[in-house]
């Protein structure tokens, strides 16, 4: 692990997180990405989870996730609804860490992330569309700027 930046991590308890972050990630109607988030406290409490889909109540028609563009236009990103969902339920996310199953955290995410004061967060896998890479290279720069232990584990 290292303070500031990135490592590659493999703990029993990181895995068991990324494991349910992957099952998470398995609710999304979405057919090509299943993206899972989990926030998880100091003490190993569940504060919040996400998955990437449709903002509550919009309608979750299969022919939107068809088109990319129309797609990108309704999805809420995993971490994104993972912040949405702490927020409806009063839990504070500061100094929580969070996992992230499916995709690289987009520096979008990065920002919220920041925001609410998570301190950690580990990913599964480096791996990131090529149209993403320059989004997942500034997450990095934001979360080492931000003091934010970013972690990634191979295991699954």
């Amino acid at each position: 692990m290292c303070m500031r930046g990135t490592s590659i991590l493999s703990s029993k308890w990181d895995d068991r997180f990324l494991a349910l972050a992957w099952h998470i990630g398995t609710w999304s109607k979405d057919p090509s990405r299943k993206i899972g988030a989990v926030a998880v406290a100091y003490n190993r409490q569940i504060l919040a989870t996400g998955y990437n889909g449709f903002p509550r109540n919009v309608i979750d028609d299969p022919q939107r996730y068809e088109m990319r563009e129309t797609k990108y236009k309704y999805v809420v990103h995993a971490e994104m609804n993972l912040i949405y969902n702490a927020t409806e339920n009063g839990v504070s996310l500061r100094r929580s860490t969070v996992y992230v199953h499916g995709l690289p955290v987009c520096s979008e995410c990065a920002k919220g992330l920041i925001q609410v004061g998570v301190s950690r967060v580990v990913a599964f896998s480096k791996e990131s569309p090529e149209r993403w890479i320059e989004s997942t290279k500034f997450t990095n720069e934001l979360f080492y700027e931000a003091g934010i232990e970013y972690e990634y584990s191979e295991v699954q």
